[in-house]
């Protein structure tokens, strides 16, 4: 049976929520920047994991979008949302020969300049040079600039590591990425200036850097205006971040604010208790917390938020604890429909098969998440 057109309440619970208008806001507010700003953005796609979302992205001015996995960027391929300019950029490295033949692979069959693959090793960059030769066409590559986890030393080591790719002949340079994670803006700084330093020390090399990819969702402000950096790379964006919602938890680091899209909508199943009320969503719909912080919940009736002293989540259960007194409690009752704001939106989307799409209180589609459970 189709959910098209029917109100929220009608919706069989638990499910995934994403409102429209809030979405789209927020898909405006990183753009509107970004055209100020004059930075590209690759909205990063481990976060919403849907081929709608990012064909809508790409209609907003998204240069591309950027991928953790392998499989996600196939599946993503597949989906058909490259097409013109755009490109898609695998950010995780690659350490299975069989996996990077699926990479050159997909160059091969979508021509070159459309699959760009991160890589800190040498011995991954000699594997794809080899196999990209064998087909005739030339891989491109990001060299990743470490901040913390995968990739090379910025300065002198990305330098040495650059021109050794250069002498391989199956590969094609186009420059580097320096993620440096959800930071507070001094830090964000300090790594930005050691990303586009070690851009303009490849380029003293005598090696061309088209790309320099950088940037958070929580630090999209601070690195998208500094001065080298090409392209950006949030993704929880489009969800929520900052004090009423969130990918990452309630506080969002350098003052970011994008509204809450997403909601996990659920059921009072059991209001027989005084300190308690229980609905049908738990940890098997909705991500178990991020740095230990409760999800918000929300009536869905009015929009309101409503603050309960505690929620649990198990596997199959939601259940929000009311000290004596709180008159929240008299809020709640059974068959009633409410929201939970998930405070991780990257897992807890990978838990759903589907997104089912609201405006003004009504369904309007309802959005495959493509590449769910490809980890590989």
């Amino acid at each position: 049976m189709s959910l098209i057109g029917k109100p929220v309440e009608e919706i069989p619970t638990p499910a995934l929520i994403l409102d429209l208008e809030k979405f789209q806001w927020n898909i405006d507010k990183m753009f509107k920047f970004a055209k100020k700003a004059g930075v590209q953005v690759r909205p990063h796609a481990k976060t919403f994991k849907a081929a709608a979302i990012c064909n809508k992205l790409i209609e907003a001015g998204a240069n591309g979008v950027m991928t953790q996995k392998l499989s996600e960027a196939e599946v993503l391929l597949n989906s058909g949302i490259l097409y013109g300019d755009k490109t898609i950029l695998i950010s995780q490295e690659i350490a299975d020969q069989g996996k990077i033949e699926r990479v050159v692979g997909m160059t091969v069959a979508m021509g070159e300049g459309k699959v760009i693959t991160s890589i800190d090793s040498l011995q991954e960059a000699e594997i794809i040079s080899r196999i990209a030769e064998r087909w005739g066409v030339k891989q491109d590559v990001l060299l990743e600039i470490t901040h913390g986890r995968c990739g090379v030393s910025p300065g002198e080591d990305a330098v040495w590591v650059a021109k050794r790719l250069m002498k391989l002949p199956g590969l094609n340079f186009r420059g580097i990425y320096g993620y440096e994670n959800p930071v507070e803006r001094e830090v964000a700084l300090v790594r930005d200036k050691l990303t586009v330093d070690t851009a303009e020390a490849i380029r003293d090399a005598g090696i061309d850097v088209e790309i320099v990819s950088a940037g958070s969702t929580a630090t999209y402000e601070v690195t998208g205006t500094y001065k080298g950096i090409t392209e950006i790379e949030p993704g929880s964006f489009v969800f929520g971040a900052g004090s009423e919602g969130s990918g990452y938890g309630w506080d969002a680091k350098n003052g970011v604010f994008f509204k809450n899209s997403l909601t996990v909508l659920t059921q009072v199943i059991s209001d027989r208790h005084q300190d308690r009320v229980v609905t049908d969503a738990g940890l098997k719909v909705m991500s178990g917390g991020h740095r230990g912080t409760d999800p918000i919940v929300q009536i869905i009736t009015d929009g309101e938020y409503l603050v309960p002293d505690r929620v649990g989540l198990s596997e199959e259960h939601g259940t929000l604890y009311f000290k004596e007194g709180n008159e929240e409690r008299s809020r709640m009752r059974w068959g009633q429909k409410v929201q939970f704001v998930p405070n991780h939106c990257c897992t807890t989307v990978n838990q759903h098969d589907e997104m089912v799409v609201v405006k003004d209180g009504r369904v309007c589609a309802v959005w495959p998440v493509t590449t769910r459970g490809r980890y590989q």
